[in-house]
């Protein structure tokens, strides 16, 4: 049986809280959140790391526990407690804790570099669409919103628990750049049409939806390379762009 919290004031509501709401007590902890029934099932499928899973009670009433593995922590909270808590406004009744990837050796082959990403909504969709084209991982440099905040988590729509994702330093990428890999700056003018990149040979690079690549990585680029687009239209979606980029780059082996 879920063990069953009444008060607002019980550790784990205040846990919960603030693994919703921030992202240093996230990465101190090794832990982030997401919620609903299918990110849950997505999570247990790969094999996270699940630490607690919250229902309310219409939650506890229509989610089977059995699928959740052995020494998770289940929870039961009164409707009114876990809308308190919750992040949508209309929810499937489940909450879940899960502990953050182990950090990884940068990879760039096969792989995405978004740089300065502000949009949790465009981080987790280009996370998403990563995992459905194949690539090696999706790698943040530059400040990107937080791949494990919760509406990044929400627009992966379970990939981040699927593909690897890894946030670094410059000096993380230029100790990754060699072995036959360069890395191509996305860019309304770029030098090369996408159609036209050896896409075995790099590794594309996606800015910041309004300034671009920032200078210090524009400067590892060996090259760039343009979406060709009817005249009038100026640019696209950091987002869209990077859905183009990819199955392009994968084009031939989906």
């Amino acid at each position: 049986m879920p063990e069953y919290i009444t008060s607002k004031k019980n550790p784990l509501i205040a846990h919960v809280i603030k693994l919703f709401s921030s992202r240093k007590y996230r990465r101190e902890h090794g832990m982030f959140i997401a919620e609903g029934s299918k990110l849950l099932l997505d999570a247990v499928s790969s094999g996270s790391d699940i630490s607690a899973v919250i229902l309310s009670d219409g939650g506890a009433e229509s989610f089977d526990t059995s699928v959740l593995p052995g020494g998770v922590r289940i929870v039961s909270l009164p409707d009114g407690l876990f809308e308190y808590i919750s992040s949508q406004e209309s929810s499937q009744g489940v909450i879940f804790t899960a502990a953050l990837p182990e950090r990884r050796e940068v990879t760039l082959k096969g792989g995405i570099l978004l740089d300065g990403l502000q949009d949790p909504g465009n981080v987790g969709t280009i996370i998403r669409t990563a995992a459905a084209a194949g690539m090696a991982g999706v790698i943040l440099h530059g400040g990107c919103a937080d791949p494990f905040g919760y509406k990044a988590v929400r627009a992966s729509m379970g990939a981040v628990f699927r593909v690897p994702v890894m946030e670094c330093g410059t000096e993380e990428i230029i100790a990754a750049l060699g072995g036959g890999t360069a890395l191509y700056a996305a860019a309304a003018d770029g030098e090369t049409d996408i159609r036209n990149v050896e896409w075995d040979k790099v590794t594309p690079v996606i800015g910041n939806e309004g300034n671009g690549i920032s200078a210090a990585l524009l400067r590892l680029c060996g090259g760039s390379y343009a979406i060709p687009m009817r005249n009038g239209t100026e640019s696209l979606n950091a987002a869209q762009a990077a859905a183009i980029t990819m199955w392009e780059a994968k084009r031939g082996s989906l």
